[in-house]
Protein backbone atom coordinates (compact mmCIF):
# COMPACT_ATOMS: atom_id res chain seq x y z
CA UNK A 1 0.00 0.00 0.00
CA UNK A 2 2.76 2.56 0.65
CA UNK A 3 4.69 1.63 -2.18
CA UNK A 4 1.42 2.26 -4.35
CA UNK A 5 1.36 6.03 -2.74
CA UNK A 6 5.05 6.53 -3.72
CA UNK A 7 4.22 5.79 -7.50
CA UNK A 8 1.43 7.85 -7.39
CA UNK A 9 3.03 10.63 -6.38
CA UNK A 10 6.28 10.26 -8.06
CA UNK A 11 4.03 10.35 -11.14
CA UNK A 12 2.04 12.96 -10.48
CA UNK A 13 5.66 15.38 -9.87
CA UNK A 14 6.43 13.91 -13.12
CA UNK A 15 3.43 15.51 -14.52
CA UNK A 16 3.91 18.39 -13.62
CA UNK A 17 6.91 18.79 -14.74
CA UNK A 18 6.50 17.60 -18.24
CA UNK A 19 3.24 20.45 -17.96
CA UNK A 20 5.43 23.36 -16.87
CA UNK A 21 7.86 22.26 -19.60
CA UNK A 22 5.30 22.51 -22.98
CA UNK A 23 3.71 25.50 -21.31
CA UNK A 24 7.22 27.92 -21.53
CA UNK A 25 8.36 26.34 -24.99
CA UNK A 26 7.85 28.84 -28.09
CA UNK A 27 7.61 27.86 -31.10
CA UNK A 28 9.66 26.76 -33.48
CA UNK A 29 9.69 27.44 -37.44
CA UNK A 30 12.11 25.08 -39.05
CA UNK A 31 11.73 24.82 -43.00
CA UNK A 32 9.43 26.19 -45.74
CA UNK A 33 7.65 24.96 -48.99
CA UNK A 34 9.49 27.14 -50.84
CA UNK A 35 11.84 30.05 -50.64
CA UNK A 36 9.72 32.42 -52.70
CA UNK A 37 6.42 32.75 -53.90
CA UNK A 38 4.04 35.05 -55.29
CA UNK A 39 1.80 37.76 -52.93
CA UNK A 40 -1.87 35.27 -52.71
CA UNK A 41 0.00 32.12 -53.20
CA UNK A 42 -0.23 29.07 -50.87
CA UNK A 43 2.86 27.82 -48.70
CA UNK A 44 3.23 25.41 -45.92
CA UNK A 45 5.48 26.52 -42.84
CA UNK A 46 6.78 23.19 -41.07
CA UNK A 47 8.28 23.19 -37.22
CA UNK A 48 7.28 22.48 -33.69
CA UNK A 49 4.88 23.87 -30.83
CA UNK A 50 2.87 25.49 -33.20
CA UNK A 51 -0.35 24.84 -30.76
CA UNK A 52 -4.15 25.95 -30.82
CA UNK A 53 -4.03 29.35 -32.53
CA UNK A 54 -0.58 30.34 -33.87
CA UNK A 55 -0.29 33.94 -35.71
CA UNK A 56 2.04 34.25 -38.88
CA UNK A 57 3.74 37.43 -39.87
CA UNK A 58 5.73 38.56 -42.82
CA UNK A 59 8.14 41.88 -42.16
CA UNK A 60 10.04 43.59 -39.42
CA UNK A 61 7.79 45.12 -36.23
CA UNK A 62 6.05 47.47 -37.17
CA UNK A 63 5.72 47.02 -40.30
CA UNK A 64 5.15 43.34 -40.52
CA UNK A 65 1.68 41.69 -42.23
CA UNK A 66 -0.28 38.83 -41.06
CA UNK A 67 -0.82 36.01 -43.23
CA UNK A 68 -3.91 34.63 -43.53
CA UNK A 69 -3.91 30.93 -42.39
CA UNK A 70 -5.78 27.97 -44.55
CA UNK A 71 -4.83 25.14 -41.83
CA UNK A 72 -2.50 24.41 -39.23
CA UNK A 73 -1.86 21.88 -36.34
CA UNK A 74 1.27 21.10 -33.68
CA UNK A 75 4.11 20.95 -36.68
CA UNK A 76 2.62 22.03 -39.73
CA UNK A 77 0.69 25.72 -41.43
CA UNK A 78 -0.56 26.20 -44.10
CA UNK A 79 -1.57 30.18 -45.06
CA UNK A 80 -1.29 32.64 -48.40
CA UNK A 81 1.25 35.07 -49.26
CA UNK A 82 0.07 38.29 -47.49
CA UNK A 83 0.00 41.39 -49.57
CA UNK A 84 3.39 42.81 -48.78
CA UNK A 85 6.11 45.11 -50.49
CA UNK A 86 7.78 42.60 -52.94
CA UNK A 87 11.87 41.79 -52.42
CA UNK A 88 13.51 39.60 -49.10
CA UNK A 89 11.69 39.96 -45.64
CA UNK A 90 11.17 37.49 -42.40
CA UNK A 91 8.48 34.84 -42.00
CA UNK A 92 7.49 34.42 -38.05
CA UNK A 93 5.25 31.82 -36.19
CA UNK A 94 4.02 33.75 -32.65
CA UNK A 95 1.72 31.68 -30.27
CA UNK A 96 1.06 32.89 -26.91
CA UNK A 97 4.08 31.00 -25.50
CA UNK A 98 6.41 33.14 -27.61
CA UNK A 99 7.64 34.05 -31.22
CA UNK A 100 9.94 31.99 -33.40
CA UNK A 101 13.05 32.65 -34.74
CA UNK A 102 12.71 33.97 -38.77
CA UNK A 103 12.96 32.49 -41.68
CA UNK A 104 14.17 34.04 -44.82
CA UNK A 105 11.70 34.64 -47.69
CA UNK A 106 11.47 36.53 -50.99
CA UNK A 107 8.26 38.20 -52.27
CA UNK A 108 7.54 37.82 -55.63
CA UNK A 109 5.43 40.82 -57.12
CA UNK A 110 2.81 39.29 -59.39
CA UNK A 111 1.99 40.67 -62.84
CA UNK A 112 0.02 43.68 -63.03
CA UNK A 113 -4.04 43.56 -62.76
CA UNK A 114 -5.77 46.32 -64.52
CA UNK A 115 -9.69 46.14 -63.13
CA UNK A 116 -10.69 49.61 -65.42
CA UNK A 117 -9.53 52.12 -67.36
CA UNK A 118 -11.57 55.69 -67.26
CA UNK A 119 -12.48 56.81 -69.35
CA UNK A 120 -12.13 54.33 -71.90
CA UNK A 121 -11.88 56.65 -74.29
CA UNK A 122 -10.60 60.55 -74.91
CA UNK A 123 -8.55 62.52 -76.88
CA UNK A 124 -5.31 63.49 -76.76
CA UNK A 125 -4.63 65.41 -73.78
CA UNK A 126 -7.32 63.55 -71.83
CA UNK A 127 -6.37 62.69 -68.20
CA UNK A 128 -7.04 58.24 -68.12
CA UNK A 129 -7.18 56.53 -64.40
CA UNK A 130 -5.88 53.22 -64.91
CA UNK A 131 -7.23 51.25 -61.32
CA UNK A 132 -6.34 47.51 -60.57
CA UNK A 133 -3.51 46.16 -58.59
CA UNK A 134 0.19 45.35 -58.81
CA UNK A 135 0.61 48.82 -60.46
CA UNK A 136 4.36 49.42 -58.85
CA UNK A 137 7.79 48.87 -60.22
CA UNK A 138 6.06 50.08 -63.51
CA UNK A 139 8.66 50.14 -65.82
CA UNK A 140 6.52 51.70 -68.96
CA UNK A 141 3.13 52.58 -69.97
CA UNK A 142 2.20 53.22 -73.38
CA UNK A 143 -0.25 53.42 -75.88
CA UNK A 144 1.11 51.24 -78.84
CA UNK A 145 4.45 52.21 -78.63
CA UNK A 146 4.01 55.94 -77.59
CA UNK A 147 4.67 56.58 -74.09
CA UNK A 148 2.26 58.21 -71.91
CA UNK A 149 2.33 61.09 -69.63
CA UNK A 150 2.25 59.78 -66.24
CA UNK A 151 1.01 61.84 -63.33
CA UNK A 152 1.08 59.79 -60.43
CA UNK A 153 0.74 56.13 -59.76
CA UNK A 154 0.73 53.54 -56.66
CA UNK A 155 -0.36 49.84 -56.58
CA UNK A 156 -3.73 50.21 -57.28
CA UNK A 157 -4.26 53.22 -59.63
CA UNK A 158 -2.22 55.20 -62.05
CA UNK A 159 -3.23 58.53 -63.61
CA UNK A 160 -1.33 59.34 -67.40
CA UNK A 161 -2.17 62.05 -69.76
CA UNK A 162 -2.68 60.95 -73.56
CA UNK A 163 0.14 62.11 -75.38
CA UNK A 164 -0.69 64.08 -78.35
CA UNK A 165 1.27 62.36 -81.36
CA UNK A 166 -1.19 59.45 -80.63
CA UNK A 167 -3.25 59.00 -83.68
CA UNK A 168 -6.87 58.34 -83.34
CA UNK A 169 -8.51 55.24 -83.12
CA UNK A 170 -8.01 52.34 -81.08
CA UNK A 171 -5.01 51.49 -79.39
CA UNK A 172 -3.77 49.03 -77.47
CA UNK A 173 -2.72 50.76 -73.49
CA UNK A 174 -0.14 48.68 -72.16
CA UNK A 175 0.97 48.56 -68.47
CA UNK A 176 4.58 47.54 -67.95
CA UNK A 177 5.74 46.56 -64.77
CA UNK A 178 8.69 44.85 -63.12
CA UNK A 179 6.28 41.47 -63.06
CA UNK A 180 4.69 41.44 -66.15
CA UNK A 181 2.34 43.13 -68.85
CA UNK A 182 -0.86 43.90 -69.24
CA UNK A 183 -2.74 45.32 -72.47
CA UNK A 184 -6.27 46.84 -72.76
CA UNK A 185 -8.14 48.74 -75.49
CA UNK A 186 -8.46 52.22 -75.40
CA UNK A 187 -10.11 54.64 -78.30
CA UNK A 188 -8.08 57.67 -78.44
CA UNK A 189 -11.28 59.76 -79.65
CA UNK A 190 -14.57 61.54 -78.04
CA UNK A 191 -17.24 60.37 -77.03
CA UNK A 192 -19.64 60.68 -79.61
CA UNK A 193 -23.19 62.42 -79.39
CA UNK A 194 -26.15 63.07 -81.10
CA UNK A 195 -27.88 66.54 -80.13
CA UNK A 196 -30.33 66.13 -83.08
CA UNK A 197 -31.56 64.37 -85.87
CA UNK A 198 -33.96 65.33 -88.92
CA UNK A 199 -36.43 65.48 -90.47
CA UNK A 200 -38.12 62.46 -88.19
CA UNK A 201 -40.50 62.07 -90.83
CA UNK A 202 -38.69 61.05 -94.05
CA UNK A 203 -38.47 58.60 -96.73
CA UNK A 204 -35.33 56.40 -98.57
CA UNK A 205 -33.34 58.09 -100.74
CA UNK A 206 -33.67 61.28 -98.48
CA UNK A 207 -31.19 63.76 -96.75
CA UNK A 208 -30.26 62.81 -93.03
CA UNK A 209 -28.54 64.98 -91.34
CA UNK A 210 -27.00 64.28 -87.74
CA UNK A 211 -25.89 67.10 -85.58
CA UNK A 212 -23.98 67.06 -82.48
CA UNK A 213 -20.14 66.02 -81.32
CA UNK A 214 -16.90 63.35 -82.01
CA UNK A 215 -18.72 62.32 -85.03
CA UNK A 216 -15.42 62.32 -86.66
CA UNK A 217 -14.83 58.60 -88.29
CA UNK A 218 -18.67 57.74 -86.95
CA UNK A 219 -20.78 55.15 -89.07
CA UNK A 220 -24.38 55.82 -89.49
CA UNK A 221 -27.08 53.27 -88.91
CA UNK A 222 -30.43 53.89 -89.01
CA UNK A 223 -32.86 51.27 -87.30
CA UNK A 224 -29.51 48.94 -87.48
CA UNK A 225 -29.17 49.70 -91.09
CA UNK A 226 -26.37 51.21 -91.71
CA UNK A 227 -25.70 53.66 -94.64
CA UNK A 228 -23.36 54.13 -97.63
CA UNK A 229 -19.93 55.25 -97.03
CA UNK A 230 -20.03 56.79 -100.26
CA UNK A 231 -23.09 58.97 -99.75
CA UNK A 232 -21.71 60.23 -96.39
CA UNK A 233 -20.20 63.25 -95.51
CA UNK A 234 -19.09 63.52 -91.87
CA UNK A 235 -18.04 66.43 -89.79
CA UNK A 236 -16.77 66.49 -85.91
CA UNK A 237 -20.57 68.33 -85.29
CA UNK A 238 -22.73 66.83 -88.29
CA UNK A 239 -22.97 64.15 -91.05
CA UNK A 240 -25.50 63.92 -93.48
CA UNK A 241 -25.96 60.81 -95.34
CA UNK A 242 -28.80 59.33 -97.65
CA UNK A 243 -31.46 56.98 -95.98
CA UNK A 244 -30.93 53.85 -97.82
CA UNK A 245 -33.83 52.31 -99.86
CA UNK A 246 -34.90 49.54 -97.17
CA UNK A 247 -34.39 51.45 -94.36
CA UNK A 248 -36.92 50.76 -91.37
CA UNK A 249 -37.96 53.13 -88.52
CA UNK A 250 -35.71 52.77 -85.11
CA UNK A 251 -33.16 55.05 -83.90
CA UNK A 252 -30.25 56.71 -85.37
CA UNK A 253 -27.02 55.41 -84.22
CA UNK A 254 -22.77 56.89 -85.06
CA UNK A 255 -20.75 54.22 -83.97
CA UNK A 256 -16.91 55.25 -84.13
CA UNK A 257 -14.33 53.08 -84.45
CA UNK A 258 -16.90 50.43 -83.96
CA UNK A 259 -16.77 50.98 -79.99
CA UNK A 260 -18.08 53.87 -79.06
CA UNK A 261 -21.61 54.66 -79.83
CA UNK A 262 -23.68 57.29 -80.07
CA UNK A 263 -27.86 57.10 -80.09
CA UNK A 264 -30.77 59.37 -81.11
CA UNK A 265 -33.36 60.32 -78.51
CA UNK A 266 -35.69 60.71 -81.22
CA UNK A 267 -37.00 58.15 -83.38
CA UNK A 268 -36.52 58.95 -87.34
CA UNK A 269 -39.78 57.77 -88.84
CA UNK A 270 -39.28 56.12 -92.32
CA UNK A 271 -41.95 55.60 -94.73
CA UNK A 272 -41.30 53.86 -97.58
CA UNK A 273 -42.97 55.33 -101.36
CA UNK A 274 -46.65 54.29 -101.12
CA UNK A 275 -48.13 52.40 -103.59
CA UNK A 276 -51.57 51.88 -104.95
CA UNK A 277 -52.47 48.06 -106.19
CA UNK A 278 -56.25 48.60 -106.79
CA UNK A 279 -59.39 50.17 -107.29
CA UNK A 280 -62.30 48.41 -106.08
CA UNK A 281 -64.25 50.34 -108.18
CA UNK A 282 -63.60 51.45 -112.11
CA UNK A 283 -66.36 53.80 -112.59
CA UNK A 284 -68.01 56.51 -110.28
CA UNK A 285 -69.92 59.55 -109.86
CA UNK A 286 -69.81 62.59 -107.30
CA UNK A 287 -69.82 61.78 -103.81
CA UNK A 288 -69.32 58.11 -103.94
CA UNK A 289 -66.52 56.52 -101.37
CA UNK A 290 -63.79 55.11 -103.48
CA UNK A 291 -61.81 52.47 -101.61
CA UNK A 292 -58.34 52.50 -102.73
CA UNK A 293 -55.82 49.72 -101.87
CA UNK A 294 -52.68 49.21 -101.71
CA UNK A 295 -49.56 49.68 -99.79
CA UNK A 296 -47.60 51.64 -97.02
CA UNK A 297 -50.71 54.04 -97.44
CA UNK A 298 -50.54 55.24 -93.67
CA UNK A 299 -49.07 58.67 -94.07
CA UNK A 300 -50.76 59.52 -97.39
CA UNK A 301 -51.44 63.11 -96.87
CA UNK A 302 -53.15 63.47 -100.35
CA UNK A 303 -55.16 61.36 -102.53
CA UNK A 304 -56.11 63.16 -106.01
CA UNK A 305 -59.10 62.01 -108.33
CA UNK A 306 -58.04 63.47 -111.58
CA UNK A 307 -56.66 67.39 -110.60
CA UNK A 308 -58.47 67.34 -107.75
CA UNK A 309 -57.21 66.66 -104.64
CA UNK A 310 -60.15 64.38 -102.20
CA UNK A 311 -61.54 64.31 -98.92
CA UNK A 312 -60.40 60.63 -97.84
CA UNK A 313 -60.29 58.46 -94.74
CA UNK A 314 -57.36 56.19 -93.64
CA UNK A 315 -58.77 52.75 -92.88
CA UNK A 316 -55.22 51.11 -92.53
CA UNK A 317 -51.70 51.10 -93.93
CA UNK A 318 -53.19 49.10 -96.61
CA UNK A 319 -57.16 50.82 -97.40
CA UNK A 320 -57.68 54.75 -97.84
CA UNK A 321 -61.49 55.75 -98.13
CA UNK A 322 -61.83 58.78 -100.80
CA UNK A 323 -65.32 60.72 -101.84
CA UNK A 324 -65.04 61.26 -105.49
CA UNK A 325 -65.33 65.10 -106.43
CA UNK A 326 -68.01 66.87 -108.57
CA UNK A 327 -65.46 66.77 -111.65
CA UNK A 328 -66.55 68.97 -114.93
CA UNK A 329 -67.04 66.32 -117.33
CA UNK A 330 -67.07 62.66 -118.05
CA UNK A 331 -63.82 60.65 -118.45
CA UNK A 332 -61.17 58.10 -117.88
CA UNK A 333 -59.02 59.87 -114.67
CA UNK A 334 -55.88 59.33 -112.66
CA UNK A 335 -56.31 58.29 -109.09
CA UNK A 336 -52.87 59.12 -107.33
CA UNK A 337 -51.87 59.33 -103.32
CA UNK A 338 -49.08 61.40 -102.22
CA UNK A 339 -47.15 61.49 -98.77
CA UNK A 340 -43.91 61.92 -97.33
CA UNK A 341 -42.59 58.53 -98.75
CA UNK A 342 -43.63 59.51 -102.67
CA UNK A 343 -46.39 59.84 -104.96
CA UNK A 344 -47.97 56.90 -106.41
CA UNK A 345 -50.70 56.58 -109.74
CA UNK A 346 -52.81 53.76 -109.88
CA UNK A 347 -52.58 51.60 -112.89
CA UNK A 348 -56.35 50.45 -112.83
CA UNK A 349 -58.76 52.50 -115.11
CA UNK A 350 -61.39 54.72 -113.13
CA UNK A 351 -64.02 56.36 -115.00
CA UNK A 352 -65.55 59.96 -113.70
CA UNK A 353 -69.19 60.51 -115.21
CA UNK A 354 -72.04 62.92 -114.92
CA UNK A 355 -75.70 63.13 -115.95
CA UNK A 356 -76.57 62.29 -119.35
CA UNK A 357 -77.95 65.20 -121.02
CA UNK A 358 -78.67 67.02 -124.32
CA UNK A 359 -80.67 64.37 -125.70
CA UNK A 360 -81.96 63.56 -129.11
CA UNK A 361 -84.19 61.43 -130.35
CA UNK A 362 -84.20 59.56 -133.83
CA UNK A 363 -86.45 59.71 -135.45
CA UNK A 364 -88.54 61.68 -132.76
CA UNK A 365 -91.61 60.28 -134.05
CA UNK A 366 -91.86 56.74 -134.15
CA UNK A 367 -94.66 53.82 -133.91
CA UNK A 368 -95.36 51.29 -131.31
CA UNK A 369 -93.11 48.47 -131.71
CA UNK A 370 -90.26 50.55 -133.75
CA UNK A 371 -86.64 50.73 -132.83
CA UNK A 372 -85.93 54.45 -131.30
CA UNK A 373 -81.75 55.73 -131.44
CA UNK A 374 -81.07 57.83 -128.27
CA UNK A 375 -78.01 60.24 -128.72
CA UNK A 376 -76.85 62.70 -126.39
CA UNK A 377 -74.30 63.76 -123.94
CA UNK A 378 -72.19 61.74 -121.00
CA UNK A 379 -74.38 58.65 -122.25
CA UNK A 380 -72.36 56.36 -119.81
CA UNK A 381 -73.13 53.40 -117.32
CA UNK A 382 -77.39 53.82 -118.23
CA UNK A 383 -78.86 51.78 -115.98
CA UNK A 384 -82.53 52.40 -117.12
CA UNK A 385 -84.68 53.84 -120.08
CA UNK A 386 -88.29 54.79 -120.35
CA UNK A 387 -90.83 55.66 -122.88
CA UNK A 388 -93.96 57.46 -121.75
CA UNK A 389 -93.48 55.75 -118.19
CA UNK A 390 -92.61 52.52 -119.47
CA UNK A 391 -89.46 50.65 -118.87
CA UNK A 392 -87.52 49.36 -121.81
CA UNK A 393 -84.92 46.94 -122.32
CA UNK A 394 -81.29 48.74 -123.71
CA UNK A 395 -80.62 46.41 -127.54
CA UNK A 396 -77.29 47.90 -127.86
CA UNK A 397 -75.02 51.22 -127.16
CA UNK A 398 -72.33 53.39 -127.82
CA UNK A 399 -71.00 53.51 -124.61
CA UNK A 400 -71.54 57.26 -124.04
CA UNK A 401 -72.61 58.58 -127.40
CA UNK A 402 -76.13 56.57 -127.91
CA UNK A 403 -78.22 53.85 -127.18
CA UNK A 404 -80.54 51.10 -128.94
CA UNK A 405 -84.36 50.69 -127.35
CA UNK A 406 -87.54 49.34 -128.63
CA UNK A 407 -90.94 51.36 -128.60
CA UNK A 408 -93.26 49.46 -126.56
CA UNK A 409 -96.26 48.50 -128.54
CA UNK A 410 -99.13 50.31 -125.73
CA UNK A 411 -96.42 53.14 -125.81
CA UNK A 412 -98.07 56.97 -126.26
CA UNK A 413 -96.20 60.22 -127.23
CA UNK A 414 -94.62 61.50 -124.27
CA UNK A 415 -90.82 61.65 -122.20
CA UNK A 416 -88.22 59.37 -122.90
CA UNK A 417 -86.05 59.46 -119.87
CA UNK A 418 -82.48 57.92 -119.64
CA UNK A 419 -80.81 57.14 -116.67
CA UNK A 420 -77.45 56.50 -114.47
CA UNK A 421 -76.77 56.93 -111.52
CA UNK A 422 -75.27 60.39 -112.48
CA UNK A 423 -78.89 61.90 -112.78
CA UNK A 424 -81.72 62.17 -115.59
CA UNK A 425 -82.52 63.23 -119.12
CA UNK A 426 -85.23 63.67 -120.79
CA UNK A 427 -86.88 64.12 -124.79
CA UNK A 428 -90.02 64.24 -125.76
CA UNK A 429 -91.54 61.51 -127.95
CA UNK A 430 -94.38 61.51 -130.78
CA UNK A 431 -95.27 57.78 -130.81
CA UNK A 432 -97.79 57.73 -134.34
CA UNK A 433 -100.77 56.57 -134.12
CA UNK A 434 -103.98 56.52 -136.59
CA UNK A 435 -104.92 60.08 -137.54
CA UNK A 436 -107.59 61.80 -135.69
CA UNK A 437 -109.69 64.36 -137.16
CA UNK A 438 -112.00 65.90 -134.80
CA UNK A 439 -113.48 69.22 -136.80
CA UNK A 440 -113.09 70.56 -140.20
CA UNK A 441 -113.41 74.18 -140.42
CA UNK A 442 -115.72 75.11 -142.79
CA UNK A 443 -117.66 72.10 -143.53
CA UNK A 444 -118.28 73.33 -146.98
CA UNK A 445 -115.75 75.20 -149.55
CA UNK A 446 -115.01 75.96 -152.97
CA UNK A 447 -112.51 74.80 -154.80
CA UNK A 448 -109.38 76.98 -153.76
CA UNK A 449 -110.92 77.56 -150.41
CA UNK A 450 -108.25 76.69 -147.49
CA UNK A 451 -110.09 73.81 -145.25
CA UNK A 452 -108.39 73.37 -141.67
CA UNK A 453 -108.43 69.89 -140.29
CA UNK A 454 -107.91 69.78 -136.62
CA UNK A 455 -107.57 66.54 -134.19
CA UNK A 456 -104.46 64.62 -133.66
CA UNK A 457 -101.09 62.66 -135.36
CA UNK A 458 -101.78 65.12 -138.58
CA UNK A 459 -98.15 65.84 -139.73
CA UNK A 460 -97.21 65.33 -142.85
CA UNK A 461 -100.82 63.03 -143.52
CA UNK A 462 -102.59 63.30 -146.76
CA UNK A 463 -105.51 64.33 -147.12
CA UNK A 464 -107.82 63.25 -150.20
CA UNK A 465 -111.65 64.90 -151.06
CA UNK A 466 -114.23 62.85 -152.33
CA UNK A 467 -113.36 62.83 -156.29
CA UNK A 468 -109.62 63.99 -156.05
CA UNK A 469 -107.42 61.67 -157.74
CA UNK A 470 -103.91 63.29 -155.63
CA UNK A 471 -104.07 64.79 -151.73
CA UNK A 472 -105.18 67.98 -151.18
CA UNK A 473 -102.67 70.77 -151.73
CA UNK A 474 -100.94 72.34 -148.46
CA UNK A 475 -101.99 75.53 -147.05
CA UNK A 476 -99.59 76.67 -144.86
CA UNK A 477 -99.94 74.64 -141.97
CA UNK A 478 -98.33 71.04 -140.93
CA UNK A 479 -98.64 70.34 -137.71
CA UNK A 480 -99.77 67.24 -135.75
CA UNK A 481 -103.26 68.55 -134.21
CA UNK A 482 -103.55 70.99 -137.13
CA UNK A 483 -103.63 70.69 -140.95
CA UNK A 484 -104.35 73.34 -143.56
CA UNK A 485 -105.40 72.25 -146.94
CA UNK A 486 -106.73 73.71 -149.94
CA UNK A 487 -109.94 72.44 -151.77
CA UNK A 488 -109.03 70.69 -154.83
CA UNK A 489 -110.37 71.62 -158.49
CA UNK A 490 -111.94 68.16 -158.96
CA UNK A 491 -112.98 67.37 -155.28
CA UNK A 492 -116.84 66.42 -154.74
CA UNK A 493 -118.96 66.30 -151.61
CA UNK A 494 -118.40 63.34 -149.70
CA UNK A 495 -116.32 62.47 -146.95
CA UNK A 496 -112.40 63.49 -147.13
CA UNK A 497 -109.82 60.94 -146.25
CA UNK A 498 -106.79 61.19 -144.28
CA UNK A 499 -103.87 58.94 -144.47
CA UNK A 500 -100.36 59.71 -142.42
CA UNK A 501 -97.29 57.30 -142.41
CA UNK A 502 -99.53 54.88 -140.32
CA UNK A 503 -100.99 54.10 -143.79
CA UNK A 504 -104.20 53.80 -142.12
CA UNK A 505 -106.81 55.76 -143.59
CA UNK A 506 -109.27 57.90 -141.62
CA UNK A 507 -112.74 59.18 -143.15
CA UNK A 508 -114.24 62.11 -141.74
CA UNK A 509 -117.95 63.48 -141.60
CA UNK A 510 -119.43 64.30 -145.11
CA UNK A 511 -117.49 67.51 -146.93
CA UNK A 512 -119.65 70.03 -149.35
CA UNK A 513 -117.88 71.11 -152.20
CA UNK A 514 -119.56 74.71 -153.49
CA UNK A 515 -119.37 75.47 -157.18
CA UNK A 516 -120.96 78.39 -159.06
CA UNK A 517 -123.48 77.53 -161.70
CA UNK A 518 -121.64 77.42 -164.88
CA UNK A 519 -123.11 77.57 -168.72
CA UNK A 520 -126.24 78.97 -167.44
CA UNK A 521 -128.56 79.23 -170.47
CA UNK A 522 -132.85 79.29 -170.49
CA UNK A 523 -135.79 78.85 -172.98
CA UNK A 524 -137.44 80.53 -173.97
CA UNK A 525 -135.92 83.65 -174.71
CA UNK A 526 -138.64 86.02 -173.58
CA UNK A 527 -142.11 85.80 -171.63
CA UNK A 528 -144.48 87.94 -169.72
CA UNK A 529 -145.24 87.58 -165.96
CA UNK A 530 -146.06 84.58 -164.94
CA UNK A 531 -144.75 82.60 -167.75
CA UNK A 532 -142.36 79.50 -167.13
CA UNK A 533 -138.87 79.44 -168.75
CA UNK A 534 -136.62 76.02 -168.45
CA UNK A 535 -133.04 76.90 -166.95
CA UNK A 536 -129.95 74.68 -168.02
CA UNK A 537 -125.85 74.60 -166.98
CA UNK A 538 -124.20 72.95 -164.27
CA UNK A 539 -124.78 72.76 -160.67
CA UNK A 540 -127.95 73.87 -161.02
CA UNK A 541 -128.94 71.25 -158.31
CA UNK A 542 -127.30 73.54 -155.42
CA UNK A 543 -129.05 77.15 -156.81
CA UNK A 544 -130.87 79.11 -153.85
CA UNK A 545 -132.02 81.61 -155.62
CA UNK A 546 -132.95 82.99 -159.41
CA UNK A 547 -133.50 87.11 -160.01
CA UNK A 548 -134.47 88.29 -163.33
CA UNK A 549 -132.92 91.83 -164.99
CA UNK A 550 -131.35 94.13 -162.65
CA UNK A 551 -131.16 91.60 -159.82
CA UNK A 552 -133.85 94.12 -157.85
CA UNK A 553 -137.02 92.19 -158.93
CA UNK A 554 -138.53 89.98 -156.21
CA UNK A 555 -137.00 86.09 -156.66
CA UNK A 556 -138.50 84.36 -158.89
CA UNK A 557 -140.29 80.59 -157.63
CA UNK A 558 -138.30 78.11 -159.73
CA UNK A 559 -138.55 73.93 -159.57
CA UNK A 560 -135.48 71.46 -159.98
CA UNK A 561 -137.00 69.15 -162.37
CA UNK A 562 -134.02 66.33 -163.14
CA UNK A 563 -130.93 68.54 -164.75
CA UNK A 564 -133.35 71.22 -165.55
CA UNK A 565 -134.63 74.30 -163.36
CA UNK A 566 -138.07 75.44 -164.27
CA UNK A 567 -138.46 79.17 -163.02
CA UNK A 568 -141.80 80.98 -163.10
CA UNK A 569 -141.06 85.07 -164.35
CA UNK A 570 -141.96 87.00 -161.38
CA UNK A 571 -144.20 90.00 -161.14
CA UNK A 572 -141.86 93.32 -161.52
CA UNK A 573 -139.22 91.33 -163.96
CA UNK A 574 -137.29 93.98 -166.37
CA UNK A 575 -135.96 92.62 -169.55
CA UNK A 576 -132.29 91.28 -168.85
CA UNK A 577 -129.91 88.71 -167.35
CA UNK A 578 -131.29 86.18 -165.21
CA UNK A 579 -128.92 85.11 -162.30
CA UNK A 580 -128.52 82.37 -160.35
CA UNK A 581 -127.11 82.00 -156.60
CA UNK A 582 -125.86 78.96 -154.46
CA UNK A 583 -123.41 79.10 -151.93
CA UNK A 584 -120.70 79.47 -154.08
CA UNK A 585 -122.19 82.71 -155.20
CA UNK A 586 -124.28 84.26 -157.91
CA UNK A 587 -123.73 83.55 -162.38
CA UNK A 588 -125.84 85.66 -164.58
CA UNK A 589 -126.56 84.19 -167.92
CA UNK A 590 -124.86 85.62 -170.78
CA UNK A 591 -128.18 86.50 -172.88
CA UNK A 592 -130.74 88.87 -171.71
CA UNK A 593 -134.17 87.72 -171.12
CA UNK A 594 -136.89 89.73 -172.49
CA UNK A 595 -139.95 90.40 -170.70
CA UNK A 596 -143.33 90.93 -172.59
CA UNK A 597 -146.72 92.58 -171.98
Amino acid sequence: MKSTLLLFFFFTVLLGLFSCRVQHSPPELTKLSAPQALVNQSITLTGYQFGTDPTVTFGMAASAVTAPIGSHDETTIQLVVPRVLPGKTQIRVQTKEGTSDPLPFTVLQPAPIVTAVTPANGLQGTEVAITGDYLNQIKRIRFDNIDAVVKDSSAQKITIVIPANVPRGPQALVVETLAGIVVTKFVVAGTPQITSVGPLKTKPGAELVIQGKNLTDGIVSINGLATDKNLTTIKDTEIRTTIPATATTGLVTVKVFDVLVATSTDTVKIFQPPFITHLVAQDGIAGDKLLVEGRNLSEVSTISIGTIPVTFRLLSDTQIEAIVPALPSSGQVSVTASGIGGNTTATDPFFFYVAPSNLVLSPARQFPGRPLTISGKNLYRITGVTISGISVPITSRNEGFDLLVGIPATAVSGPVTVTSRAGTASAPLVIILKAVVSDIVPLKARPGDLVVIQGNFLLNAQIFFTGSATAAVDGGKNEDTERWVLVPADAQTGPLKVVNSTNDATTTASFTILRVVANADFTPKSGKVGDDVVLTGLNLSSVQEIRFGNGASVAAKFVLEGATIRVTVPTGATTGQICLTNEAGTTCTSANFTVTK
